[in-house]
C-alpha cells in the first residue's frame, strides 16, 4: 500500500498537545479499571461495515477485503479491549442506515456532524480532516465557494460532504452518486461543475482511477473541518466506552503512531517558536502534567501496596493468584514507562527532588538544558548546588533563600521568571520555573519543578522598552509638530474666511449660469419640437408633390426632368431620415432611464427580426454566443442592436459571406458585447471617426446613410457608464464592441 505523508501546521500544535493529554489521562483511568477487571471475560464479537472508496481510510484490497488506515485502528482498538471484529463491505448511504437500524454494531470512520450526533454515539476523534473542491482542468469560473452558487456540485449520497453543502446552502444545484468514484468519473466526463469532498481521499482516488482531467483547487473551506470518530448506535454507551479505551490504549503504547505510518509515513511538525512553547506549556501542558504525574505517583503506591497485601494473601490460596499478580505488576511497571515516556516528550524541563533536596527523577529536556549527559550525573544530587547556587547578579544563593526548597517546606506552590539556573559548563541563563510541592497523605515529600529557558523572551522584553523609549521621543516630536501645524491651521483659518466669501459670490454665479442652461434646455426642446414639425413639414410636401409629379406627369417629362424629380425625392428623404435621426440622438441624450434585467440574446433576435427582410433572413446566419443577461435600459439597449445588427446587415450587402457572430464575454467586472459581420470592413486607422456624428467611411452610393446611427449607439452607451470601439478591415468584415457592468458590480 502506498504511503502518505502529512505535514502538520503549527495551528494543530496546540490541539494535538491538549488531545495527547486528554488521551493520556484517559488512558489511565481505564489502565486503573481494567486491572480491577481482569478476571471478567470481555471477549465479544461485533459486526461493522467499510465503504470501499474512501482511501487511504476505507478501501477494498485485491482480495476483496476491508483494508485501510481506519480499519487497521479499528480492529486494534477492538483487540485492545477483548472485541473480535467482522467486517462487511458496503455503500456508505446503506451502512449508515444500518447502523442507525441496528443491524451492524460500529462504523470505523464517521464524520462527527450536527446531523449525525442525533443518530450515534461517537468515540473520541482521531483524525481531523479538511474538505476540498474538485473541477475539471482549466475551469474558470470558480475560484470561490461563492461561485459554486448555480453550479451543478456532485457529492456522494449521505456523506458528510452532502450534509455541509445542504447545510450551508453552498449552491441550488446539488447531485448525488453512491460513490465518489462515480462521481469523479462522472466530473471528469463533463457532467457537473465541480465535486466536494475530502481532499486527500479525493486525490487518492483521481490517482487510482487515472484521471488526470481533474485537479483539486487551492482553496480553504473553513466550515468544512471533519473530526473522524468511531461510530456506534444511539444509546449504546457500553461499547462506546469500550472502543473509547481501545483508543486510549492503542495511544499509549505507539500501535496508533505504527499504524499511522504504516498508511501515511512519518509525520513532521513545523519548527515551533520559544514564544509558543511558552504559551502552551503555562495554558496547558505544564499544569496537565503536573497533576497527572501527582496522580499518577501517589496512585502507583497505593495501588502496589494494596495489590502487595492482596496477593501475598491470595498466594496461599490458589497458584492463579501469582500469574496475576504478575500480571498486574509488568502493567504498572508498563504504566512508569509510558510515564516515563510522557515527561521525556516534552520542551519543558522537569526534575523531582526529596525533602532534602536531592534530585529524584528528571526528563531529557531538563537535562540537555542545564548540559548534563546522563541522570547518573543528577539522580540523587542535591539540585539546588548544581544549578540554583547564585542569584541573577553573581551573588550567592543560600539554601534558604531558595524558593524551589521554601515551595515544600510550606507546602504552596512558587513560581518565578527572574531566576538564573547555571549549566555545568559554568554559563548561566535565564529560567522561569514553577515549583509544585508532591504530598502523600496530606504530608509534603518533595516537589517537582518544571522550568525553561526565557534567554529569547529576556531579549524582547529589553527590545520593546527600547522601543517604548523610542516612542516617547517621537512623541513629544510629534506634539511640537502637531503645535507648528497648529499655528499655521490658525493663519488658514483667516484666509478660508475669504474663501468662503468668493465662494459664495462663485454660487450666485453658477445659480445664474444653472437658469441660463434650463433656459437653454428649453429653447432646445422647443427647437426639437419645431424640427419635429415645422422643418420636416415642408420635406413631407416636397416628398409628397414630387410623387404627384411622377404619377400624374411622367409620361410629359423627358429623362433627364424625370431624373431630377428621383433626386428631389430621394434627397428629401435622406433629410427627413437625418432630421430624424438627430432628433433622436437629442432625446436619447436627455430621455429617463429606467434599468432592468434585459436578456440580451432575446432582444438581439427581435432587432434582426424588425430591420432585416424576409431575403436577408434567409440569407444570413445569425450566430450567438454565451450571451449574458445585463442590468439597461431595454428600450435604449434595443436602439443600439438595431443600429449594430442593422449595419451589418447592410454592409454585408455585397459580399458572399453572410453571416453574423453576436457574442458576450466577462472581463474585469464588465460585460462585452460583440457584433461581428463579413462585410465591407474599414481602414482601421480612420476607426475613431465611425462615432462621431456626419462622419462616414464609404461613399453614399456605396452604402446609403446619415452617419448618425453609431453616435447614437454612443451616446447610449455612455449613459449606461460604458464603452464602445470598433475593429476592421477593409474586405474582410467589421466586428462593433460595446461594454455594460456587470451584474452586481
Amino acid at each position: 500500500m502506498a504511503k502518505y505523508k502529512m505535514t502538520y501546521r503549527y495551528k494543530n500544535y496546540y490541539k494535538r498537545i491538549c488531545v495527547f493529554v486528554f488521551l493520556f489521562v484517559v488512558y489511565v483511568v481505564n489502565t486503573f479499571s481494567y486491572a480491577q477487571s481482569l478476571d471478567v471475560n470481555n471477549s465479544d464479537t461485533i459486526l461493522i461495515a467499510s465503504e470501499p472508496d474512501y482511501p487511504p481510510y476505507c478501501i477494498v484490497d485485491e482480495n476483496g477485503n476491508a483494508d485501510g488506515f481506519s480499519i487497521d485502528l479499528f480492529k486494534a482498538a477492538a483487540d485492545a479491549v477483548g472485541l473480535s471484529v467482522e467486517i462487511k463491505v458496503g455503500v456508505w448511504n446503506k451502512i449508515k442506515h444500518d447502523l442507525a437500524d441496528g443491524k451492524i454494531d460500529a462504523l470505523p470512520l464517521v464524520g462527527r456532524t450536527p446531523e449525525r450526533e442525533k443518530l450515534y454515539e461517537f468515540t473520541m476523534p482521531y483524525l481531523s480532516l479538511h474538505g476540498g473542491v474538485f473541477v475539471r482542468e482549466g475551469t474558470v469560473a470558480i475560484r470561490s465557494l461563492s461561485d459554486l452558487y448555480g453550479k451543478e456540485v456532485v457529492v456522494m449520497k449521505g456523506d458528510n460532504a452532502e450534509e455541509f453543502v445542504r447545510r450551508e446552502n453552498i449552491s441550488d444545484k446539488i447531485f448525488t452518486t453512491n460513490t465518489y468514484e462515480e462521481a469523479f468519473q462522472l466530473l471528469a466526463s463533463g457532467k457537473y461543475d465541480a465535486l466536494i469532498t475530502q481532499r486527500i481521499t479525493g486525490i487518492k482516488l483521481l490517482e487510482e482511477l487515472g484521471i488526470k482531467s481533474v485537479e483539486p483547487l487551492d482553496l480553504q473551506i473553513p466550515g468544512f473541518r471533519q473530526d473522524f470518530c468511531f461510530a456506534v448506535q444511539k444509546g449504546d454507551k457500553k461499547l462506546q466506552a469500550r472502543l473509547n479505551e481501545g483508543l486510549s490504549i492503542i495511544i499509549a503504547n505507539n500501535t496508533f503512531e505504527d499504524i499511522r505510518t504504516k498508511w501515511f509515513g512519518p509525520a513532521f511538525m513545523e519548527k515551533v517558536s520559544p514564544g509558543d512553547i511558552i504559551r502552551i506549556t503555562l495554558v496547558i501542558f505544564i499544569p496537565l502534567v503536573i497533576v497527572v504525574a501527582l496522580f499518577f505517583i501517589l496512585f502507583l503506591r497505593r495501588e502496589v501496596r494494596r495489590r502487595t497485601a492482596r496477593l501475598n494473601t491470595e498466594i496461599k490460596q490458589h497458584k492463579k493468584t501469582l500469574d496475576e499478580y504478575k500480571a498486574q505488576k509488568s502493567m504498572l511497571e508498563e504504566s512508569e514507562t509510558r510515564l516515563s515516556l510522557l515527561l521525556n516528550s516534552t520542551e519543558e524541563g522537569i526534575y523531582g527532588v526529596d525533602l532534602n533536596g536531592n534530585c529524584t527523577l528528571i526528563n531529557c529536556s531538563a537535562l540537555q538544558l542545564l548540559g548534563f549527559n546522563n541522570t547518573r550525573e543528577v539522580i540523587g544530587k542535591n539540585m539546588h548546588n548544581l544549578i540554583h547556587y547564585a542569584k541573577p547578579d553573581g551573588a550567592p544563593c543560600e539554601l534558604s533563600e531558595c524558593k524551589i526548597y521554601k515551595s515544600f517546606v510550606e507546602g504552596e506552590a512558587t513560581h518565578s521568571n527572574s531566576e538564573v539556573l547555571w549549566r555545568t559548563d559554568g554559563t548561566s541563563f535565564p529560567a522561569e520555573y514553577f515549583s509544585h510541592p508532591i504530598k502523600l497523605n496530606n504530608q509534603v515529600i518533595g516537589s517537582v519543578v518544571t522550568f525553561w529557558d526565557i534567554t529569547e523572551r529576556k531579549k524582547a522584553e529589553e527590545e520593546l522598552l527600547q522601543l517604548k523609549s523610542n516612542l516617547e521621543d517621537k512623541v513629544i516630536q510629534r506634539t511640537a509638530e502637531l503645535e507648528d501645524k497648529m499655528q499655521k491651521l490658525r493663519k488658514s483659518q483667516t484666509a478660508m474666511l475669504y474663501m468662503v466669501e468668493d465662494l459664495n459670490e462663485i454660487t450666485a454665479r453658477l445659480k445664474e449660469e444653472t437658469r441660463k442652461l434650463e433656459l437653454s434646455r428649453n429653447e432646445l426642446e422647443a427647437f426639437s419640437y419645431s424640427v419635429s414639425h415645422d422643418l420636416r413639414s415642408p420635406l413631407r410636401a416636397i416628398d409628397g408633390f414630387s410623387g404627384f409629379l411622377i404619377e400624374d406627369y411622367y409620361d410629359k417629362l423627358d429623362d433627364e426632368g424625370k431624373r431630377l424629380i428621383q433626386v428631389i425625392r430621394k434627397s428629401a428623404q435622406k433629410m427627413d431620415k437625418l432630421i430624424l435621426d438627430l432628433l433622436n440622438l437629442s432625446r436619447l441624450s436627455r430621455a429617463e432611464m429606467k434599468m432592468s434585467m434585459v436578456d440580451m440574446e432575446t432582444v438581439a433576435k427581435q432587432v434582426f427580426e424588425e430591420v432585416s427582410t424576409p431575403e436577408e433572413k434567409n440569407k444570413f446566419d445569425l450566430v450567438f454566443e454565451n450571451m449574458c443577461p445585463a442590468v439597461c435600459d431595454p428600450n435604449l439597449i434595443a436602439h443600439v442592436w438595431n443600429n449594430l445588427i442593422g449595419n451589418a446587415i447592410k454592409y454585408s450587402a455585397k459580399t458572399n459571406t453572410k453571416k453574423i457572430i453576436i457574442s458576450c464575454m466577462e472581463e474585469d467586472k464588465k460585460l462585452i458585447y460583440s457584433v461581428e459581420d463579413f462585410g465591407a470592413g474599414f481602414n482601421q486607422k480612420y476607426a475613431d471617426k465611425l462615432f462621431k456624428v456626419f462622419q462616414r467611411l464609404h461613399r453614399d452610393n456605396e452604402f446609403p446613410g446619415t452617419g448618425v446611427g453609431l453616435s447614437i449607439v454612443q451616446r447610449i452607451v455612455l449613459r449606461h457608464e460604458g464603452e464602445v470601439w470598433a475593429e476592421g478591415e477593409e474586405g474582410k468584415g467589421a466586428t462593433f464592441y460595446f461594454s455594460l457592468p456587470a451584474i452586481g458590480v
